[in-house]
């Protein structure tokens, strides 16, 4: 897990953002910019509190954010202020209804 990513790696969104506080659950997608490199489209499995501040763990689907393309077995840890754009699961559900 990591072995390809560490948090250095990833750009911050602006602080004040519209995404400041919004809730991330297990299931969202959730699209993460790389300082060198593509946009990352990756599924929270998991969240946790890691001294005092929530990280997740994602399953990256893909490396530049267009393509669907699932990546097998590359995951990636990071916190809420390293997200860029948020598809909450319950929207995705509902969508499909």
């Amino acid at each position: 897990m990591n072995t390809n990513f560490h948090t250095t790696q990833l750009v911050r969104r602006p602080v004040h953002s519209k995404l400041d506080d919004t809730p991330i659950h297990v299931g969202d997608v959730v699209y993460l910019k790389t300082a060198n490199g593509p946009t990352i489209r990756a599924t929270v499995i998991f969240n946790s509190p890691i001294n005092g501040t929530i990280t997740y763990t994602t399953d990256i689907i893909c490396q530049n954010g267009d393509n669907a393309q699932t990546v097998p077995g590359k995951r990636i840890r990071f916190r809420h202020e390293h997200v860029h754009r948020i598809e909450p699961l319950r929207r995705r559900q509902s969508n499909t209804h």
